[in-house]
């Protein structure tokens, strides 16, 4: 686990912060200009993979997009010391799994690539979990990780993915729109999480941490 520095959280790196602006920026931004690019690209019906895809005509925008969103996400879990290091590995994992995602496309647009779909699962599942388990239950601890918030923010994103997998598996016609929510709010509660204790001051913590 983190440990606290001489009594007190360890600080978040400004760098730690910059990435977690990075990471939806960058993932927003990609598949925003790449759909308005692709003819006929619905966002309500079509994944994001599929402005990836290896036939896609502007397939280098998304694939970037996801490149820097993944590197963001992995620096920010390198850079969240005040969370527990269990929730910073899961955060790391989704983010090399997200960069693992880009660097094996679908074939066509359309079609699911096992290689990739299985890394998009596994970025799915840690990202959706990691909050639960970066629990700092202390007095004093920021709200961002204390046990309340990281379990209801996995919690509802736990829901999230497993609409947006129900939605894969039946061929479902809002596809795209359950993604982006899903992944939106992925890549926010890093974001959040890291202003929540970028904005506090660092409190004094007992040595022993109490996980709920």
């Amino acid at each position: 686990m983190s440990q606290p520095l001489n009594g007190r959280l360890r600080p978040l790196p400004w760098w730690a912060l910059l990435s977690a602006v990075i990471a939806p920026v960058a993932y927003i931004g990609g598949w925003l200009y790449a759909g308005a690019r692709t003819t006929a690209y619905d966002p309500v019906r079509s994944s994001v993979s599929d402005l990836a895809a290896a036939n896609a005509p502007h397939r280098w925008i998304m694939t970037v997009a996801l490149l820097i969103t993944g590197v963001a996400l992995l620096v920010t879990a390198v850079g969240l010391r005040p969370a527990d290091s269990a929730g910073r590995g899961l955060l790391g994992i989704g983010s090399v799994a997200t960069l693992i995602a880009a660097w094996i496309p679908n074939t066509h647009v359309g079609h699911n690539y096992v290689g990739h779909m299985i890394a998009t699962y596994l970025a799915f599942a840690a990202l959706s979990l990691w909050p639960a388990v970066i629990a700092r239950n202390a007095p004093g601890a920021p709200l961002v990780i204390r046990p309340t918030f990281g379990k209801a923010a996995a919690i509802v994103m736990g829901l999230l993915f497993l609409l947006t997998v129900a939605d894969i598996i039946t061929g479902g016609a809002t596809l795209g729109l359950r993604e982006r929510v899903l992944t939106t709010t992925q890549l926010v509660v890093p974001l959040l999480v890291a202003l929540g204790v970028a904005r506090l001051p660092s409190p004094v913590l007992p040595e022993q941490v109490l996980h709920a």
